[in-house]
């Protein structure tokens, strides 16, 4: 039996890693790695919805992979981006 194995670089996959808040300490774990926030910043990382509200009438509505509150309350997005785009 062969298995499928889906690229963890996909959107798709990303959210469903990191995107429960049953893996908060793997999304933890994977902000300290990438981000320069302070240790105590993660000690209660609250996923929020992702969903991004239109500012202008032509805007397009927009999803984030990932939206959180860090335990100062800023406000965290990660998305997964797998080519390398400067406006990003």
């Amino acid at each position: 039996m062969s298995r499928i194995i889906l690229p963890s670089c996909s959107d798709f996959v990303f959210k469903l890693i990191f995107g429960d808040r049953r893996n908060a300490d793997s999304l933890a774990a994977f902000l300290r790695s990438v981000l320069d926030l302070p240790a105590e910043e993660y000690g209660s990382l609250a996923i929020v919805g992702p969903h991004l509200k239109r500012e202008g009438f032509d805007d397009k509505p927009g999803v984030l992979d990932v939206k959180m509150n860090t335990k100062s309350g800023e406000v965290t997005d990660a998305e997964i981006q797998v080519e390398n785009v400067p406006q990003m």
